[in-house]
């Protein structure tokens, strides 16, 4: 800068606007396409999302693109990408991964990493991001602990500084540095079977203490954080794994992106701001969690003023905007460039390996009233590992300890819309019904748990159910924002869920301190559980490793064993048996509270499973919902 702009810089501070745009959690939803349903949709699919950055973009020159994390696994497009991708696909496949080559042509400035763009190793991992063009960033994701975060080696380069030149309110154009800086959520990485060169996480809020002021010093004018993590508690705890309002609070941060637990913020369908206009941003600092699966495009305009001291921020708003329909497959709409033809041979190339037949089943397989104990969908699954489990024990253990094995109902209609459910209907399985039973590439782990351990276990589990009083008629069984797959349930003990008791954890897996508890007569082959009591569990390797707050199994504890994905499991046990026929015995129930009823959402399907769950006293009282759900009410 010359003596004369300095000077009437002085006088006359120079005024910009920044453009921040986000997604996260896209889990390789390029398409608008159920890969589990096996139909288009609406509502997701970065091609929708490309027409929001396209028009976002037209709206204001001065625009960066970032992405939140878990770009790489989520779909039969991706699991295909990993196994067979550049055989099945054509020869004018892309040299890269698919979602890689999609930002690349829609034009990222950065990403960060989330938790399960791990699911398939490092390795994989790395292929892909290396390809990239665009920097990939992480600071607490680290190889080697040093005695602070700014010594640490970490997996990816902590930060990326973005040397941009953007016009300001007169067309002058000036430079301006932009820190972006990433977060992986504690507790939430997949280490079960990877060796003791395995990446580790340091504590959020820590690790932004230390980078923040160094990013400062090293020019960055306005600062980013790309925090893979949802909203979480007020007050900070070391660990944590949803951690954006703490994370609002650490000085220097200007923006803050999150994502992982897929949620909205702010509610891109409330008309305007409450009157102290704080509704988009938390403790000042303004913040976008743009959903999930390119659902949403978050934006934040950052209003921007500088004198002879640099770039500061003078106001900032942020805002989601909706996807609102589907486009064709393998094409955005006229306002961006058609993405390339090799989406739809891979697109095709899914559809054909998903048809594959691999067994039958007696009858409708799903979880429409998980939330309820009816859920014959995960039942299946819990079978597979528990036989698997089983077999292992007997062939290599030389234990007797009782099998146990722990799952839950990850398609759980939520955010996802009214059609998120497993339903698998009788008759002849395909890959897809796998793949529509067990969403994730999870991999089995083998846990040695005590009854106080699976007390504990299912404890957190019982936490994201409201508490019921008797009299109370009606009362929602579970808050919107909290999500069904926290819902774990452990084949082979029986169990009843007292809702009049207050949960003992937060619906994200904080200690509430309180005693009691909502498990009561634990039991296995009717004989009550008692906390000395050993079984081998078997589980996820995410959850195990204290995913979504569940307690993490000591390293000692867990059995060691080969990688080995569930819905490899599951594909084995089905075709095994041939002939799939679940049990109507349920697993868990909710105690009597006198008076009382439940009401809880779930699919429009649903009535028709009623028959499946004879022991609930279930009703349908509203047939569809703004948002397109039923609702169910339950005499408790």
């Amino acid at each position: 800068m010359t003596r004369v702009e300095q000077c009437v810089e002085r006088v006359v501070p120079v005024r910009a606007r920044l453009r921040i745009l986000a997604t996260t959690d896209l889990h390789m939803h390029i398409l608008p396409y159920d890969y589990l349903a096996d139909r288009p949709v609406e509502g997701w699919g970065l091609t929708n999302t490309a027409d929001l950055i396209a028009q976002a973009r037209a709206e204001e020159p001065n625009t960066i693109l970032l992405d939140n994390g878990d770009f790489l696994h989520g779909t039969a497009m991706g699991d295909l990408v990993v196994e067979q991708y550049r055989a099945a696909s054509g020869a004018d496949a892309p040299v890269v991964h698919p979602m890689i080559a999609a930002m690349e042509h829609l034009g990222y400035d950065a990403a960060t990493l989330g938790n399960h763009d791990f699911d398939r190793g490092v390795a994989v991992l790395f292929d892909a991001i290396e390809q990239a063009g665009f920097p990939i960033v992480s600071a607490n994701t680290i190889l080697r602990r040093a005695a602070t975060p700014l010594q640490d080696a970490t997996l990816v380069p902590p930060f990326a500084l973005l040397n941009r030149r953007i016009s300001d309110a007169d067309g002058v154009m000036r430079d301006i540095r932009i820190g972006v800086i990433g977060f992986l959520p504690p507790g939430s990485l997949k280490l079960g079977h990877n060796s003791g060169t395995a990446p580790q996480t340091r504590d959020i809020i820590q690790t932004a203490r230390c980078f923040v002021p160094y990013l400062k010093a090293r020019g960055a004018d306005i600062i980013v954080a790309l925090a893979h993590s949802g909203l979480g508690d007020d007050v900070h705890r070391d660990g944590m794994e949803n951690a954006l309002r703490p994370l609002s609070r650490v000085a220097g941060i200007d923006a803050i992106v999150g994502g992982h637990s897929h949620q909205v913020f702010p509610d891109p369908d409330a008309p305007d701001l409450r009157p102290d206009g704080l509704c988009d941003r938390l403790n000042h600092v303004p913040t976008i969690v743009p959903g999930f699966w390119g659902s949403h495009l978050g934006v934040i305009d950052l209003d921007l003023t500088r004198d002879v001291r640099g770039w500061t921020v003078a106001a900032g708003h942020a805002a989601l905007r909706k996807v609102a329909g589907a486009k064709a497959a393998g094409t955005a709409s006229g306002t961006v460039r058609p993405f390339p033809n090799w989406v739809q041979h891979l697109h095709e190339s899914t559809l054909n390996h998903m048809r594959t037949p691999i067994a039958r089943c007696t009858t409708d397989l799903d979880n429409y009233f998980a939330l309820v104990g009816g859920d014959c969908a995960t039942r299946l699954v819990q079978e597979a590992m528990l036989a698997h489990a089983r077999q292992l024990q007997a062939d290599r253990l030389g234990s007797d300890l009782p099998v146990l094995a722990s799952s839950a109902p990850f398609k759980s209609g939520g955010l996802a819309g009214p059609q998120y459910y497993s339903c698998v209907r009788a008759g002849r399985m395909t890959l897809r019904s796998l793949s529509d039973l067990y969403v994730f590439p999870n991999e089995l782990m083998l846990v040695r748990a005590t009854g106080a351990y699976l007390r504990h276990w299912l404890e957190r589990s019982a936490s994201l159910f409201n508490q019921v009083l008797p009299g109370e008629r009606a009362v929602w069984l579970k808050d919107d924002g909290t999500p069904g797959y926290l819902l774990e349930s452990v084949l082979g003990l029986t169990y009843r869920i007292d809702l009049r008791q207050p949960a003992r954890f937060t619906p994200e897996g904080a200690p509430l301190g309180l005693s009691g508890g909502r498990i009561v007569d634990l039991r296995h082959q009717g004989r009550r559980v008692r906390d000395k009591d050993e079984f081998l569990l078997a589980t996820s390797d995410f959850r195990a490793c204290g995913g979504g707050g569940f307690p993490e199994a000591p390293e000692d504890r867990r059995v060691p064993m080969p990688p080995l994905p569930i819905r490899d499991v599951l594909k084995a046990h089905v075709q095994r048996v041939g002939l799939v026929r679940i049990p109507q015995d349920p697993i868990w129930r909710f105690c009597e509270v006198a008076g009382a009823s439940v009401r809880f959402k779930s699919s429009p399907d649903a009535r028709h499973a009623t028959v499946r769950y004879p022991w609930l006293p279930i009703r349908n009282v509203q047939t569809h919902d703004a948002g397109g759900f039923a609702h169910y009410e339950m005499e408790l």
